[in-house]
């Protein structure tokens, strides 16, 4: 009997441990998928992320190659709003093009001019350099300096607006224009107009009426500062030939058929004239510095400020979002017998970077990396949401966050019809003639017959 007894219990114990080691197999066959599942999972989520990572790297474009250096001239002032957009494009193209070191000068003003005249005189170019459509960088377009960018530019061209890239010089692209330019716009204030008892005028007459009252509450009836030669010219007289003198005429003078001393022409001057003696232009403009404008105007020192439509990019950030909506953007008005078109302004493709006539190779193709990024999408998404500046690339903008100073900015093309910069389409002697006597104009040392004679005799 023990022993019967004894042999169950074996029996018992033996099936208790054979039942342990199934169970436990089991539960180790059940945890070796989930396990392989534990160590599936990351490698899904790397090829889940892998896209991510490649869309990241497109966005980055970084792209490599020779290592090059660029001696850059650039047109900016320092310590404007502007340079903000330019230090940030500066830094977008370096990460872009690792290999390609800018070696920048920047110069502003009359002393850029000078400048380049400088070096172009000695044989020194800067590899690139910005450089205006017609007119002021004529000089280097004569002496065949300067490098045609059609070749470069290519199928490309279909992706900028038609007028910043039709022939500029002998049917040649000199530079690649980041926009399309007014050079005069007149700036208004309508809280401060409205804080006066004015409205905005109609005609010339009508504004000619205010300058007494907006002097007598201590202000500037327009603000322009006309220190610098070129301001006048380019900013306000331009748009008063096209006015005044009208398209055909100023054709004819291109074509050598017109004269400057033709009524039409010497009525232009006798205007700006004009603007002097009834207060419009107060005697100060003529010692304002260039930069002292949009200070100025957007502290209320004037209902109106002449300037180009790049002075948005300066205007806007003084003024909060709030106190833009106050602000609009138009021309100069109606003159009583003109013969060009009612509320027109001037334009010209902008300026842009030019390569130095002669470079090849990885220098040729740096350059033009260089001025294609400066004109194209990125670098105009800068300056979009910076400056407000509608760019020449066609781009659609409706998703930027942009200053409501800048959206009018672009609906003010479509507004205003446009005639000829006359700095862009007159060379040489005249201009530099036209610019100096616009200022001895002011200061009451010449006369506008006589101003016309010494432009006709430079020609």
């Amino acid at each position: 009997m023990k022993k019967s007894l004894m042999w169950l219990l074996i029996m018992l114990l033996t099936l208790s441990m054979v039942a342990t080691f199934s169970l436990a197999g089991c539960k180790e066959e059940e945890a070796a998928p989930a396990e392989e599942e534990e160590e599936a999972a990351p490698a899904e989520e790397e090829e889940e992320a892998a896209p991510a990572e490649e869309e990241a790297a497109v966005e980055e474009e970084v792209e490599l190659g020779p290592e090059v250096e660029l001696i850059v001239l650039n047109y900016l002032d320092i310590t404007s709003p502007e340079a903000a957009a330019w230090d940030e494009t500066v830094e977008k193209f370096q990460a872009k093009y690792p290999n390609i070191t800018l070696t920048i000068e920047n110069s502003f003003d009359e002393a850029y001019h000078q400048k380049l005249a400088a070096l172009a005189a000695a044989g020194d170019l800067p590899d690139v350099m910005y450089l205006w459509p017609g007119g002021r960088s004529a000089e280097l377009y004569e002496n065949e300096l300067v490098e045609d960018l059609f070749p470069f530019l290519g199928a490309d061209k279909d992706n900028y607006a038609p007028a910043a890239v039709a022939p500029q010089w002998d049917g040649k692209l000199m530079e690649l224009p980041i926009a399309v330019t007014a050079t005069h716009v007149m700036y208004v204030n309508t809280a401060l107009l409205d804080d006066l008892g004015l409205s905005m005028p109609a005609t010339y007459d009508e504004l000619v009426a205010m300058a007494e009252p907006i002097a007598a509450a201590g202000l500037y009836p327009i603000i322009m500062p006309n220190k610098s030669a070129w301001v006048m010219q380019s900013c306000f007289f331009s748009a008063l030939v096209g006015r005044i003198a009208g398209q055909d005429w100023l054709d004819a003078l291109i074509a050598g058929e017109a004269s400057f001393t033709d009524q039409e022409f010497v009525d232009s001057l006798a205007f700006v004239k004009e603007l002097w003696d009834n207060g419009l232009l107060p005697p100060q403009s003529i010692q304002l510095e260039y930069g002292d404008g949009p200070n100025l105007f957007a502290t209320g020192r004037s209902p109106f400020m002449i300037d180009g439509d790049w002075r948005v990019g300066a205007v806007a950030p003084l003024l909060t979002a709030e106190e833009q909506a106050d602000f609009e953007l138009t021309v100069f008005p109606d003159i009583e017998g003109q013969a060009g078109p009612s509320g027109s302004t001037s334009t010209v493709a902008a300026t842009g970077f030019g390569m130095k006539k002669g470079l090849t190779g990885d220098k040729a193709d740096a350059a033009w990396k260089w001025i294609s990024f400066f004109a194209g999408p990125e670098a105009a998404a800068i300056r979009l949401i910076e400056q407000g500046m509608i760019p020449s690339y066609l781009m659609d903008i409706s998703g930027f966050d942009i200053d409501p100073l800048a959206v009018k900015r672009g609906a003010f093309y479509g507004e205003h019809p446009g005639t000829y910069v006359l700095d862009d389409k007159i060379t040489g002697d005249p201009i530099t003639i036209l610019n100096d006597g616009l200022q001895e104009l002011a200061l009451g040392n010449t006369t506008p017959e006589k101003l016309a004679a010494e432009m006709e005799a430079a020609r």
